[in-house]
């Protein structure tokens, strides 16, 4: 889904075998309230206990995209 003009949006992560983690989604912006993840359920990785590292991981994969928690935009 990844395209110039998507952001990526950290949400907390809803499953219940993962309650207090957070995972990140391509987003059409800042205020969306649906996205598709960044990495896939079934994939290696994507639930971190820590906003930073979420980000992380997604500037690892992704160097520019434009990462935002609750409306406000991640800084490096």
């Amino acid at each position: 889904m990844y395209s110039r003009s998507s952001v990526v949006q950290i949400w907390d992560d809803l499953h219940t075998e993962r309650i207090g983690y957070f995972r990140a989604f391509w987003c059409e912006d800042s205020t969306a309230t649906v996205g598709s993840p960044v990495i896939g359920y079934c994939s290696n990785g994507g639930s971190h206990r820590t906003i930073r590292a979420t980000a992380m991981e997604v500037w690892r994969m992704y160097p520019d995209a434009d990462i935002y928690r609750n409306g406000r935009k991640v800084k490096r």
